[in-house]
């Protein structure tokens, strides 16, 4: 399954990248519901720690309840303009994102791209509405933030 989520914001690219390209950026809007653990204890997605390997993050719920492993392999594109991340998990065969920071006149655009393939697929519809709801918190988070 593919799915695409845009949200406008009034900050500039580099306002936004600076407040998301960390696993701490990410668990900010993510929360409270989910919480990733970091392996790289704080490196931005451009630092080294995420060039080398592939490091392995948990997602707890409520911050606690271990519910998925993902092995990361995160490359942040060029100029604070975002980042694509694959990851291999205990529910995914397939885990895809793309956020891609675009300039727009009147601050930037979040673009979220996901590809999933859930290794059960009788679960796929349970996973799309998990994803859907997950990536309306996450942008809604955005929005509260930067407008």
């Amino acid at each position: 399954m593919q799915l695409t989520f845009e949200l406008p914001l009034r900050a500039n690219r580099s306002e936004v990248w600076a407040a998301m390209s960390t696993v701490g950026g990410v668990n900010r809007e993510l929360a409270p519901f989910v919480r990733m653990t970091d392996p790289t204890h704080g490196a931005p997605f451009d630092a080294e720690p995420w060039r080398v390997g592939a490091p392995v993050s948990w997602q707890l719920v409520l911050g606690v309840i271990p519910v998925d492993r993902h092995r990361i392999k995160l490359v942040a594109l060029p100029e604070g303009s975002g980042f694509r991340e694959s990851s291999s998990s205990w529910w995914h065969r397939v885990w895809w994102h793309e956020r891609i920071l675009l300039d727009d006149p009147g601050g930037c655009v979040v673009r979220d791209s996901v590809e999933i393939e859930p290794k059960l697929g009788v679960v796929a519809p349970i996973v799309a509405w998990a994803v859907r709801w997950m990536f309306r918190r996450r942008h809604g988070y955005l929005r509260r933030q930067f407008g």
